[in-house]
């Protein structure tokens, strides 16, 4: 039997946007695949948008929302987190990884150690917790070189045990789009060496657009708010012009 991965995902949409094609590729190989939430979303700006509270700049939606106006009532964070993650559940399910291997995590509580942030500690006993239940299992998530400090939180923390021992398999790092995009605008070589990985097929390609799709549903009456639309429609964008990933190995 072939052996499990696990995927490490720090947001709802680094799922697809930063690990979808190397998720499809292990689901149509046939390996046990689990992706690992590790926030459930009541943090992100997008609620101000969504809300009417903030303008987003004219990307994606371009006029400011109204709910009176449109027909929906503003979120309270819980109802947010709550429609984010439907959208998690709905892109991996494009991707083929079924409800059971779908994990979700709760790192951004307020009560967790490290407040509304991913702390490297919490990471590697979420991490670690999955390695003693899958202990065959390679494992994925975001790199240390990332400028997003939870998810370079998760990086450090999977390089952590790797160095440690902790980990029998293989180790594989990704190099988000927003940090990708930062180091090309500084002229800057992308760090930790590494290689594209490109969709093998076109049914890889079209479940990878299918499940770009499922965070672009707007459908208030039945709890959809094209949330991750709202957040980064222009990596959403890219992504799907020239869909790639760009991966490293440890210690790189």
């Amino acid at each position: 039997m072939a052996r499990p991965v696990v995927f490490y995902a720090p947001h709802a949409d680094d799922e697809t946007l930063n690990m979808g094609i190397t998720i499809a590729e292990h689901v149509a190989a046939g390996r046990p695949t689990h992706v690992v939430l590790m926030t459930h979303g009541r943090q992100s700006g997008a609620i101000q948008y969504i809300n009417g509270t903030f303008h987003n700049g004219g990307y994606y939606w371009v006029l400011k929302h109204d709910p009176a106006f449109e027909g929906y009532k503003p979120l309270t964070v819980e109802e947010f987190a709550a429609a984010r993650m439907e959208e998690f559940y709905n892109a991996l399910r494009q991707l083929g990884v079924p409800a059971e291997n779908q994990h979700i995590e709760y790192l951004d509580d307020p009560n967790s150690d490290g407040g509304e942030s991913v702390t490297v500690n919490e990471a590697k006993n979420i991490i670690q917790k999955y390695i003693d239940l899958y202990p065959d299992a390679d494992h994925y998530t975001l790199s240390y070189h990332d400028i997003h400090p939870d998810h370079a939180a998760c990086g450090q923390a999977l390089q952590d045990l790797y160095n440690a021992g902790k980990i029998q398999y293989y180790v594989r790092f990704i190099i988000s789009m927003a940090t990708r995009d930062d180091y090309e605008s500084r002229g800057v070589a992308i760090p930790g060496g590494g290689w594209k990985d490109t969709p093998t097929d076109d049914t890889i390609k079209q479940r990878v657009i299918n499940a770009c799709r499922c965070y672009a549903d707007w459908s208030p009456r039945n709890g959809a708010y094209a949330i991750g639309y709202h957040s980064v429609s222009t990596q959403f964008d890219k992504f799907l012009t020239n869909p790639f990933h760009y991966l490293h190995l440890p210690g790189q």
